[in-house]
């Protein structure tokens, strides 16, 4: 279970994008951009302070490797102060030039000063890789810690070098370095997946019911048009318990899988799609007024749409809320979700009595019901 925990979490592709876009939805992402870059400020002044008079008197080849590493931090501290948030390729640029530039200042002469100096800004390098890239960089960065200490190491010993408590020395030097952010991205990993299996349905990969009342507050957040409507539907497959007897449930989940990749295609990126019941499913979306029946037979469309094996329509219920209403002040997202979810829930079951595979659209429901 552990082992195949580790392969999962190490395969797992980069989505560095939603890993920024996960603090900017929370309006973290500007403040935490400036302390990255102050942070790295710091390193400078410190490389300045410390770094270039303890240089080596008689080594210029020092002084002016200590001098180009601090304008390499100055310059990466004024890309993350003064301008928007870094794209992967120069986040992966800001990682390598400090990686490289932290072991040159540190292996220029045998200065434990440098070596203390080196371990910590290799720590805040690391601290940064936990939650903004993946294993695989991070180990890369662990096994750079290893090299650079190595032939530190190595360089401190000269000529009464014992390799037994040489590896011993290193390992006991670089352990909670090495280890400690690799540990603590995995479990961050960990706890992520478990939360996202917790708000997810499993077959068919949409939200949940949980997930939908835990993103609704997000997808408010983000609404800027004053006049703009939360829009919901609520879609329920016609018929498909003859789909299950027919064919059988393998099928019928093959159906719901379809119905549910339709409907995603057929919403904005931003829409939350959550399955809430065998066959029942919900669409919650902002919205211009006037809209709304576009919106909604471009869903019912989809979801009907001809399939090389069992077709099915759906009945689609529709209310809406003006947002102003649902971002008040004092209100339960959540609970008003529930409240116009049920509206759209009773014009769904209309649209079922007037034979299916049609839309009815109950005018803008308020907090009240």
């Amino acid at each position: 279970m552990f082992g195949r925990l580790v392969r999962d979490w190490w395969r797992e592709p980069v989505d560095y994008a939603a890993q920024v876009q996960y603090f900017t939805k929370r309006s973290m992402a500007d403040a935490i951009r400036v302390m990255i870059g102050a942070g790295t400020g710091i390193v400078a002044v410190v490389s300045l302070a410390i770094q270039l008079p303890s240089a080596s008197s008689d080594s210029i080849a020092s002084h002016v490797v200590a001098a180009l590493f601090a304008i390499l931090t100055i310059f990466w501290a004024c890309i993350w102060c003064c301008r928007p948030w870094p794209s992967r390729r120069w986040s992966i640029g800001f990682i390598v030039s400090c990686d490289i530039g932290i072991a040159v200042v540190a292996l220029q002469d045998t200065n434990w000063l440098r070596a203390f100096f080196g371990f910590n800004a290799f720590a805040l390098i690391g601290v940064y890789l936990m939650f903004f890239d993946g294993p695989k960089v991070l180990s890369l960065h662990t096994v750079w810690i290893l090299v650079s200490t190595t032939v530190f190491a190595v360089h401190v010993g000269g000529g009464d070098f014992d390799g037994v408590a040489f590896a011993a020395k290193t390992l006991m030097a670089t352990a909670g370095v090495v280890a400690t952010p690799l540990g603590i991205q995995f479990g961050i990993w960990t706890l992520r997946n478990d939360a996202n299996v917790s708000v997810t349905d499993p077959l068919t990969g949409l939200l949940n019911r949980r997930g939908l009342h835990l993103h609704v507050g997000d997808l408010v957040r983000d609404g800027h048009s004053k006049d703009a409507q939360l829009l919901v539907m609520v879609v329920d497959l016609d018929r498909f318990k003859g789909i299950n007897d027919t064919f059988g449930h393998a099928v019928g989940d093959e159906v719901l899988i379809r119905s549910a990749r339709r409907i995603k295609s057929a919403v904005r990126g931003s829409s939350l799609v959550a399955r809430v019941g065998g066959e029942e499913f919900v669409i919650v979306e902002l919205t211009d007024p006037g809209h709304t029946e576009r919106i909604t037979e471009r869903v019912r469309s989809a979801v009907g749409a001809p399939a090389d094996h069992a077709p099915i329509t759906a009945s689609v219920g529709v209310a809406s809320v003006a947002l102003a209403t649902f971002a008040a002040p004092g209100i339960d997202p959540a609970a008003l979700l529930d409240t116009i979810v049920g509206h759209a829930d009773h014009a769904m079951f209309d649209a079922k009595r007037h034979g299916g595979n049609s839309t009815i659209h109950i005018q803008p429901a308020d907090s009240d019901g």
